[in-house]
């Protein structure tokens, strides 16, 4: 029989998952470009813990690394930048744990992943939204002016390449309806970004928590959205559509996050039947990326999206 967990133990675990989550963001600060695949792991440490040994130890783990993160923000000077990377990264690696140490009283993972989504996309954009500006400019006219910015760079770069004259006026057209898209719907990015890390973070440290009883509650291939985000999803679709300005960019920056919900709970319903169908792994995995590219992901989300009614996975036990 196993041991009881001591604790000298659970201080040593504790200042191990700390430990990692700070290495996983000195990667990104080291190698930004390819560094940022690691921010959704932040959490991944403090989450398993949370579902292993409690809210205590999990929040405890991911309060001493989010410390350290935000010292780190302030020790450059506290610049704008470094304060919005800051609160990313404290709000990733403390936020997943607190919702995952629910599973251990029994809540429901699904929802209480449901409930880390708009958690934390409300402080993420609230937080974007209410930081010192640069020049009085707001969060879309930044966004704005980078593209601006690094436009010509890019459109320059490619004309030197010897692009001819239509794909470089197609590069501008598209770079300017980047721009616009980004700039208008800048907060539904943002929850976009944060439902894929927040995923990322919860199911991968309920996955490396097993077999703890709680933790296999929380596998991926189980999660469903409620029936009710099916209204606010069939709204938003139609305020983005119909209703007039700013109504409509509300609606949309509501739309795009409860897309990519939908699009992962699709992708859950597929995990459920590959890891029944099959045994090789490389399979499964070629299955998982093919569902990522257009339009097979547009199916993928309506498979989520009508999942509510068909129930699939019920539906496919009795098959």
């Amino acid at each position: 029989t196993p041991r009881p967990p001591t604790p000298q133990s659970g201080v040593g675990e504790i200042l191990l998952a700390a430990f990692i989550s700070m290495m996983l963001f000195g990667v990104f600060l080291a190698v930004p470009i390819v560094g940022a695949l690691a921010l959704p792991f932040l959490s991944v440490p403090a989450v398993r813990l949370a579902f292993r040994r409690g809210v205590a130890v999990g929040v405890l783990a991911a309060l001493l690394a989010s410390s350290v993160l935000l010292g780190l923000g302030l020790a450059t000077g506290g610049s704008r930048d470094a304060m919005v990377l800051a609160l990313f990264a404290t709000v990733a690696t403390a936020l997943p744990p607190l919702f995952a140490a629910g599973a251990r009283g029994g809540a429901s993972p699904s929802r209480l992943y449901l409930a880390l989504c708009s958690a934390g996309f409300a402080i993420l954009a609230a937080g974007l939204a209410l930081r010192p500006a640069a020049g009085g400019k707001t969060m879309r006219q930044e966004i704005a002016a980078a593209f601006d910015e690094m436009a010509p760079v890019a459109v320059q770069s490619y004309t030197r390449g010897g692009m001819d004259a239509d794909s470089v006026a197609r590069l501008k057209s598209t770079l300017a309806a980047a721009r616009d898209f980004a700039s208008r719907f800048w907060v539904g990015l943002v929850g976009v970004c944060w439902v894929l890390a927040s995923a990322i973070g919860f199911y991968t440290g309920a996955r490396l928590a097993r077999p703890d009883p709680s933790a296999e509650a929380a596998r991926f291939d189980r999660l469903t959205v409620p029936p009710a985000v099916v209204g606010l999803f069939v709204v938003s679709g139609a305020g983005t559509v119909l209703a007039p300005m700013p109504f409509r960019e509300i609606a949309g920056n509501a739309l795009l996050p409860l897309s990519v919900l939908y699009f992962l709970a699709g992708l859950s319903i597929i995990c459920h039947f590959a890891r029944k169908w099959f045994r090789a792994r490389i399979l499964r995995v070629g299955l998982y990326g093919l569902a990522l590219y257009f339009p097979i992901n547009v199916g993928v989300g309506l498979l989520g999206l009508f999942d509510w009614y068909a129930d699939f996975r019920r539906r496919g036990e009795k098959a």
